[in-house]
């Protein structure tokens, strides 16, 4: 027989009736009087509940040792060795229980954090449907006032008069005041540097500017972005005022509507893949709080192409559906749409020439084609680009038009003569993403893989940019090429001008 705690033959052995083991009587009473319990099975345990074990031969007790013995001090030992081994077996039975609970402990933390998660999760398309929803609704509420969403099917016929003839009449008037100088001279471009960069724009999950437009006059920067939310920031406060919520996917194109004192505050535009276009209007009071005007649905694929109009009272769209479409943006009506059957795979860009009675669209089969606005008739089509057109837009003068395909090299055409005058290529394996002249027709600027800014009619290269961590998507001129603001997929605004 062998005690069950000290594992060493016992003197006055005993059994426990509960669990049946052996013990030396001195250890298995302490241990009652310390904890109550059966030391191996943990059940309640009295003295009561030990048997004496008899055994044969009777070990003679010995005498009472002394301190000054021999046998005093290996009682001593004893007594030392007996407290060693109760201690170390308490200490066993802790360092089990500890173990188990840390185990039970790790896993529920492991258990909420994936519950936490998961509601997250939940919490963040909950709120996108809710966006959803509050926009739409406001969008019916607008419709039944006045202004209901009109689309493309309802208005296929040509312009009306009264509206040729406003066209006519901006033209008119921005032909007298086409010619300026710009306030930048190109020694000053070549100095071009990075001045200012305000990184985080978006959200982290679907990062990437996708888009942007300048208000100049008001010094505000309107962005979007592949998180489906379109972000008015603030130069001046350097910081963003408005977050537009409301689009189901990402944001291709924006746009300011720089409406005149008499028709009222700018509007906000903004397309998405989601096949629609909102336009945002400020609501009264302090704040920046914008809320949805209209909803153009009429696009039966994304938008891709979104033009104001010279007037500030027209917008443009285009669709890879292989439509666009002429609507007005104080009733939110579509007032006329054209579709081309020599357009198959849709269009990827657009843009208006300044005097407002072209339109341009690059299409996703390598061809530009130049409409009339009054007409909806095709008057002109370029081709020679390598894939879709990815972007284009047509110098302040009029005369020439800048576009863009899949490759790394820019083509200038002349629009009186209908030839490519230029080519422009950037770097090696690069990409071009934006496309931007200044308001002066001087400079055309050109971002992708970096940046770059050239001097029309010499076509030299004057400045390249390369602070840019991911694609530049976006590109513009501040008033008469004093700066130029660039937005890109690596969530960052970067504003460059000349080296202070």
């Amino acid at each position: 027989m062998f005690c069950a705690i000290s594992g060493e033959a016992p003197e006055h052995p005993v059994v426990s009736k509960k669990s049946g083991q052996v013990y030396e009587r001195r250890l298995i009473v302490k241990y009652i009087e310390d904890n109550g319990k059966d030391p191996v099975s943990g059940e309640d345990l009295s003295v009561e509940d030990l048997l004496d074990i008899k055994t044969s031969p009777g070990t003679v007790k010995p005498r009472p040792p002394t301190m000054t013995s021999i046998p005093s001090i290996l009682s001593v030992l004893q007594n030392e060795w007996d407290s060693i081994m109760l201690e170390t077996f308490t200490m066993k039975q802790q360092y089990h229980q500890v173990r188990q609970e840390l185990s039970h402990a790790l896993y529920q933390h492991d258990a909420a954090c994936r519950v936490i998660a998961r509601l997250m999760k939940e919490r963040d398309a909950a709120r996108e449907a809710l966006a959803n929803v509050q926009a739409h609704l406001g969008t019916k509420a607008a419709a039944t006032e006045e202004t209901a969403d009109v689309t493309m099917s309802d208005a296929t016929s040509g312009l009306p008069p009264q509206i040729r003839e406003k066209l006519e009449a901006t033209t008119a008037v921005l032909s007298k005041t086409r010619k300026r100088k710009p306030n930048t001279t190109a020694e000053a471009v070549q100095t071009y540097t990075q001045r200012k960069v305000f990184p985080g724009l978006h959200a982290a999950r679907s990062p990437g500017i996708t888009a942007l437009d300048l208000d100049a006059k008001n010094g505000l920067v309107l962005t979007g972005g592949n998180d489906k939310n379109a972000l008015i920031f603030s130069q001046s406060e350097e910081k963003v005022v408005a977050t537009l919520k409301g689009h189901s996917k990402k944001i291709t194109q924006v746009a300011w509507a720089g409406r005149s004192e008499e028709a009222g505050q700018d509007m906000a535009l903004t397309a998405s893949a989601d096949q629609t276009v909102k336009i945002w209007t400020a609501g009264e009071g302090k704040g920046n709080h914008y809320h949805v005007a209209h909803t153009l649905s009429g696009h039966t694929a994304e938008v891709t192409g979104l033009c104001v109009h010279p007037t500030k009272d027209y917008v443009a769209t285009a669709s890879m559906d292989s439509s666009w479409a002429f609507h007005d943006l104080e009733t939110g009506s579509t007032l006329m749409s054209a579709r081309s059957d020599d357009v198959v795979k849709g269009y990827s860009s657009a843009a208006f020439h300044p005097d407002g009675l072209l339109f341009g669209t690059g299409t996703a089969d390598s061809a530009v084609k130049i409409w009339d606005v009054r007409s909806k008739e095709a008057v002109a089509s370029f081709e020679g680009h390598t894939g879709a057109v990815k972007t284009m837009t047509f110098s302040e003068n009029g005369y020439l038009m800048a576009a863009a395909g899949e490759d790394n090299e820019v083509s200038i055409w002349n629009l009186r003569t209908l030839e490519i005058v230029q080519k422009l290529k950037v770097a090696d394996q690069g990409v071009i993403n934006a496309l931007a002249w200044d308001q002066s027709g001087t400079y055309l600027g050109v971002g992708g893989t970096d940046i770059r800014i050239f001097k029309v009619k010499s076509w030299q290269e004057l400045a390249n940019m390369t602070d840019n961590t991911a694609e530049i998507t976006s590109l513009k001129f501040g008033p008469l090429g004093d700066y130029l603001v660039a937005g890109g997929l690596d969530r960052s605004l970067r504003v460059f001008g000349v080296a202070e």
